[in-house]
């Protein structure tokens, strides 16, 4: 286990230009305080690091619920919430935005994972990026656990062998 000290207070903190991800407004503001509270996002990864491994990770949702938006906005929904049943919310949050959220934050620390795999520096770099790897398929796939909760639709997972 490796751990990191913050040098200065403001490490690990995200910058206020750089604090949160609004896309269209159907989709939830992302917030990348929370973001790095509740994936463990490591302190020695810059505020602008992060704030571009959650924008390539709203831009890849919304692309793959494009079709599922369109379809909610001419039936008269204008929020993704707004497509869930109305009995179907938690701590007063529709269980589709936090479907969203996490399918945002998986991909993310998916690519933030890929990204910092070999920068170790006890010298164990090889068996350490090994091990992100292997973590940012399993953050991958439970992003497109929580993209195919958001449409209605059933887990797959298929492995050719």
């Amino acid at each position: 286990m490796t751990m990191v000290f913050a040098d200065n207070p403001d490490q690990g903190r995200q910058e206020f230009d750089q604090s949160e991800i609004r896309s269209i407004p159907f989709f939830p503001v992302i917030d990348l305080t929370n973001f790095r509270e509740v994936m463990r996002i490591e302190a020695n990864i810059s505020s602008s690091r992060v704030y571009h491994a959650a924008l390539e990770a709203v831009a890849h949702v919304n692309g793959q619920l494009k079709k599922y938006r369109i379809s909610a906005v001419q039936v008269g929904k204008s929020t993704l919430a707004e497509t869930g049943d109305s009995d179907d919310v938690i701590n007063g949050e529709s269980v589709k935005t936090i479907h969203y959220r996490r399918a945002v934050y998986c991909y993310a620390k998916s690519l933030l994972l890929e990204k910092y795999a070999d920068t170790e520096p006890s010298g164990k770099a090889g068996e350490r990026a090994e091990m992100k790897q292997n973590q940012a398929e399993d953050y991958r796939r439970e992003a497109h656990y929580a993209t195919a909760a958001v449409m209605g639709e059933r887990r797959c997972d298929a492995e050719l062998i």
